[in-house]
């Protein structure tokens, strides 16, 4: 009887190990395949993040290329192509005084044609330093008599070492500008840069007649703004009211 008593509790003892090492191995399959449908939704997130980024880019770079050409279209219709019908009265004129103003005239539109295919050229927005970029822009717009425009830097030269962020940065900017000129009808626009902490720190404000907020934060153009900074892991805030003006306030890692 013993002998059958000690038989049954080995038999309860080898299922429970047998169960038990089951259990064990259930739980461990189960562990892995977790850590393996993590591993698949961090990768197919990551990718997702980086199919954004790649088409927030090439957006951006699309959107400067045809910016850009709307710009050299609009200077060669109204500013080189005044200054050649200009030098062409000029030298039609036989008084020798004009010869030289002639000359005066044709150096400058050789210095106009320079700089327009300096700025058609893709790798001259990639090398230019952001701020010096920046300045162009709003020497642009200030040419044009729209309005006034001012920009504040650090004494310390601001360096974007990530070509591919300063495009996008670039793009932004030129959206808060475009923005400012199509709808703001401010009489200064004005664009502050410095460094904080190894982050970029830049405000586009404007002194134009402003909107609500709540209003335009439902709107698409906002959201455009917010989704290409966070495509480069920056932060944008905006501020506005009406009569009051708007400051848009963007930061990003260095």
């Amino acid at each position: 009887m013993a002998t059958d008593d000690i038989s049954f509790e080995l038999f309860i003892m080898l299922v429970a190990g047998i169960v038990g090492l089951f259990l064990m191995a259930g739980f461990v399959v189960s562990m892995v395949l977790i850590h393996r449908q993590r591993q698949l939704r961090g990768r197919h997130k990551m990718e997702l993040l980086k199919a954004e980024y790649q088409n927030t880019l090439l957006n951006a770079e699309k959107e400067i290329r045809e910016e850009t050409l709307h710009y050299v279209s609009q200077e060669l219709h109204d500013n080189i192509g005044q200054m050649l019908s200009l030098a062409k009265l000029v030298l039609s004129n036989p008084d020798p005084a004009a010869v030289s103003e002639g000359k005066q005239l044709i150096n400058a539109i050789i210095k106009e044609v320079r700089s327009l295919s300096k700025s058609i050229n893709r790798d001259y927005i990639k090398d230019v330093n952001f701020a010096d970029f920046l300045g162009e822009e709003l020497e642009k717009i200030e040419r044009s008599g729209f309005c006034k425009t001012k920009l504040n830097q650090s004494e310390n030269r601001i360096t974007i070492s990530d070509a591919n962020k300063k495009l996008i940065l670039i793009r932004l900017v030129q959206e808060c500008l475009n923005n400012a000129i199509k709808h703001a009808e401010p009489s200064t626009i004005e664009i502050t840069i410095s460094e904080q902490d190894r982050k970029l720190l830049l405000v586009v404000a404007d002194d134009g007649k402003g909107f609500d907020i709540q209003t335009f934060s439902n709107g698409l153009g906002l959201r455009n703004l917010q989704s290409r900074m966070e495509a480069i892991e920056g932060d944008l805030s905006m501020q506005s009211s009406p009569g009051m003006g708007t400051r848009i306030s963007m930061s990003v890692a260095l």
